[in-house]
């Protein structure tokens, strides 16, 4: 409905105002002149209205019956009914029969319904509210061409606002109650509503979309504590190895266990360099493990009994990378995913179809947002770029 159709509606002389229904409700009917002064005409449609399912809404309806010649004049040549939520003005006809009327009603009254609910990031009167639209794949539909949220035009049977309102009919029909027309639908037949199509219109006007769930996802990235092994006595002999038994001689900066087997009563061993500076006693023997952060630099090792013996080791940049850490988050409806990692990690983020391993946005530092379109779950992927803590915060429809 045009705004101008809305002063169409009040240059017209009607009659009528709010009327308590016999729920203990308050619907707003106003009829018009061209039908007789008659309160129980007014009171039938408030209890239908207030007998349909619906929410909180209906107190913000505003309800016109009128002629459907007026009806025409208003709604436009051609039009059944129509609703505008700009001003929550809904327009039936009143004389074809009440099983015509009530159809036309329930249609538009399921306009009302998604003018009150929400699909971001969507338009829900074009889309339909959040919990149908994602059932009959209205994201994908759009994507594909099979589908024209708002087209009140050539792809008029294509337009998913008034599919909804159809699947909202064929809910409150399908509850019996009152004589309906059952009239034909008015959308293509690839909207046709099936069960899971009335029950997702239910699940909309029983329980709305309130906005996207948050979550968050906290971890760290350790680098792996390598094992040396270091070696002094009996004879004059003393040795750094890996724990392949290789002389290490070039390693990574990172964490280091260095198990110390002084096995001489007249030779240490003394390891310096970057930030360390660890030694067994020269009389002494023994064992000793001693857990080392060697950064990039040269270490020294040697017996300070005898400066000959000794060597040294060469500690490079450390460019091993971490494994990333997976996640996979359930996406019951369509609509925006938005996620954004902070933390020491010097992390990015990925964010993959769990189905079909297809990259949906990424891999970027900071955050990332994508339309879920059809995916019921994706995996969140974080990859470090050096040690440290990840912290994440995950926004689902």
């Amino acid at each position: 409905m045009r705004p101008s159709s809305v002063t169409r509606i009040e240059r017209g002389s009607w009659w009528g105002g709010p009327v308590v229904a016999a729920t203990g409700e308050t619907v707003t009917v106003y009829l018009s002149d061209a039908f007789a002064l008659d309160e129980s005409v007014r009171a039938k449609w408030a209890n239908f209205f207030a007998w349909l399912d619906h929410g909180a809404e209906l107190a913000t309806l505003t309800a016109y019956i009128a002629p459907i010649s007026q009806v025409q004049a208003i709604c436009g040549s051609e039009a059944g009914g129509c609703y505008n939520p700009t001003s929550r003005v809904l327009v039936i006809p009143g004389d074809l029969g009440d099983g015509v009327g009530f159809d036309i009603a329930a249609h538009e009254y399921g306009h009302h319904i998604a003018t009150s609910r929400r699909n971001d990031p969507w338009d829900p009167n074009g889309w339909g509210p959040k919990r149908w639209a994602t059932y009959v794949g209205v994201c994908s539909r759009v994507a594909s061409g099979r589908a024209f949220p708002g087209d009140e035009g050539l792809n008029y049977g294509l337009n998913t606002g008034e599919a909804f309102a159809e699947a909202y009919r064929a809910l409150e029909e399908a509850r019996g109650g009152y004589s309906w027309a059952h009239l034909p639908l008015v959308v293509d037949q690839s909207f046709a509503p099936d069960a899971g199509a009335e029950a997702a219109a239910l699940a909309d006007v029983q329980q709305p979309w309130t906005g996207p769930a948050s979550a968050t996802w906290e971890g760290r990235f350790s680098a792996p504590v390598v094992s040396l092994n270091a070696s002094v006595g009996p004879s004059r002999t003393i040795s750094l190895k890996t724990a392949a038994a290789a002389p290490a001689r070039v390693l990574q900066a990172g964490t280091y266990a260095v198990s110390v087997r002084d096995r001489s009563a007249h030779d240490n061993f003394h390891l310096t360099g970057a930030g360390v500076d660890r030694k067994t006693g020269v009389p002494g023997r023994g064992r000793a493990v001693w857990t080392l952060a060697l950064k990039p630099g040269v270490y020294r090792y040697r017996s300070d009994a005898h400066a000959g013996l000794g060597g040294s080791i060469t500690v490079t940049a450390r460019t091993a990378t971490f494994a990333p850490l997976d996640r996979t988050l359930p996406t019951g409806l369509d609509g925006t995913f938005q996620a954004m990692v902070s933390g020491g990690a010097n992390a990015t983020l990925e964010l993959l179809d769990a189905a079909t391993g297809q990259v949906l946005a990424g891999p970027v530092q900071g955050a990332i947002s994508t339309t879920i379109c059809g995916q019921r779950s994706v995996l969140l992927r974080v990859a470090a770029r050096q040690a440290g803590a990840f912290h994440v915060v995950v926004s689902t429809p």
